[in-house]
């Protein structure tokens, strides 16, 4: 280690400043790259332009509170800054991260969304069932909480995708949630989260009403159906749209895998069967899974089930997006990351619409091909294979038997038919 500084020549970085830092290569795994950490304001604790940390921070206010992270680095002759432990590895990692995925932000058509730089919670504590191995953000304090990683893959403050997934969830936030969230519309399961992690002070009790629990055995009416059905779709799409980024941010369908193994069967976004991949849930689908759920008599709470089941609803749309993001490579001569960005930016066109749709109407059901729609109108015109699938996606996932068959006009449109009366409509 000869040809390295000691850690005092860190003290006084600022700018932008070369760093070792585990990346991203597609499928084929991290390895340490340089990379240039911009705005850096303070390299001994990583803070700068776009990111804030804290270490095992508390919340006031509804704001991280806590001492800063302290890193520790080594200089090579080149004028690299090496992290010298493995705290030091996550947080440049997290704010090179960061500042990426704020650029891509500008990119995507989502600037000014977020604002910089965003807080962010290392070290977290977490005494209960949320555990180790975990990460979230949290909307309230516009904050990620990271807590500490125990199994033997990558840690999830290295994971790329992971971030990107988290990330993304700040979009879906403030773009559809924030002014209309309730109890119905939290990111993951900021309660229970949150009631076990040592940063909260506050009361939780304090953010709003609770209301009295579903208990299982009571009957099911439907005013409570269309409550859990709002909450399973809103919930789903939250975290399907959120896998789909990271798999646009890393290329890697099974980059949740890599933290996290046992979650590579129900949440990777590359799968064979072809009913995984053209199906959405409809209406009577999630109806009859939140009755089927309601009936069980399992002792957990009713309302655990539907949150993971909006894990499940939440896959089947994200696998739908990447075959469509595959397709739409291949038709439209597009390198795959291009493609990702392009279907990306109609994700980020839709979210007002989920927003005006799904988040703030509490009295009707919001469907799956109300969301087809709203996709289609965003894509604008489609070429032939775009159009088969789409089709085929709303064929298979159909409440009644229908047909629907693509029609070139001025470019290809859907055509929808009842399947023993046919009665054309155009989808718009």
């Amino acid at each position: 280690m000869g040809a390295c500084a000691p850690q005092s020549d860190s003290a006084d970085q600022s700018g932008n400043v070369r760093v070792l830092a585990p990346q991203s290569n597609s499928k084929a795994g991290y390895s340490l790259q340089t990379v240039e950490l911009l705005g850096i304001e303070d390299l001994q604790t990583v803070t700068g332009k776009f990111v804030r940390f804290f270490l095992s921070p508390r919340i006031t206010n509804n704001t991280l509170h806590g001492r800063p992270a302290v890193a520790r680095f080594i200089k090579n002759k080149s004028g690299d800054f090496i992290p010298a432990n493995e705290m030091t590895q996550q947080l440049v990692t997290i704010y090179a991260h960061t500042q990426k995925l704020a650029l891509l932000d500008e990119e995507l058509g989502a600037g000014g969304v977020n604002q910089w730089p965003r807080d962010v919670g290392v070290g977290v504590r977490v005494k209960g069932s949320s555990g180790a191995n975990n990460a979230f953000y949290d909307g309230a304090t516009d904050s990620m909480l990271v807590v500490p990683y125990t199994q033997d893959g990558l840690a999830i403050a290295i994971n790329g995708g992971i971030l990107a997934h988290e990330h993304f969830h700040s979009l879906f936030f403030k773009l559809v949630l924030k002014d209309v969230v309730d109890e119905d519309t939290g990111v993951h399961s900021r309660e229970s989260f949150m009631d076990d992690a040592a940063i909260v002070q506050e009361d939780l009790s304090g953010r709003g009403r609770r209301e009295k629990p579903v208990l299982i055995g009571d009957e099911l009416d439907e005013a409570t159906l269309l409550k859990f059905h709002r909450l399973a779709m809103m919930r789903g799409l939250n975290e399907g749209l959120a896998d789909f980024w990271g798999w646009m941010y890393t290329g890697n369908p099974d980059f949740i895998a890599q933290s996290l193994p046992s979650q590579k069967r129900v949440r990777s976004l590359e799968v064979s069967d072809l009913f995984g991949i053209y199906e959405l849930p409809n209406k009577t689908v999630v109806r009859n899974n939140l009755e089927l759920f309601h009936a069980s008599g399992e002792r957990a709470k009713f309302r655990d089930y539907v949150t993971g089941y909006a894990y499940t609803v939440g896959t089947q749309f994200s696998r739908v997006l990447k075959k469509f993001t595959d397709i739409y490579s291949k038709e439209r001569g597009l390198e795959d990351l291009a493609a990702r960005k392009e279907v990306a930016k109609l994700v980020v066109k839709m979210l007002p619409s989920l927003k005006a749709e799904l988040a703030e109407k509490k009295d009707t059901y919001y469907t799956h091909d109300q969301f087809m729609q709203s996709f289609v109108k965003e894509l604008g015109e489609m070429k032939k294979k775009e159009c088969e699938f789409l089709a085929e996606v709303l064929e298979t996932s159909a409440e009644t038997p229908m047909v629907y068959s693509c029609v070139e006009e001025t470019g290809w449109v859907i055509k929808s038919a009842t399947a023993p009366n046919p009665e054309v409509g155009e989808v718009k």
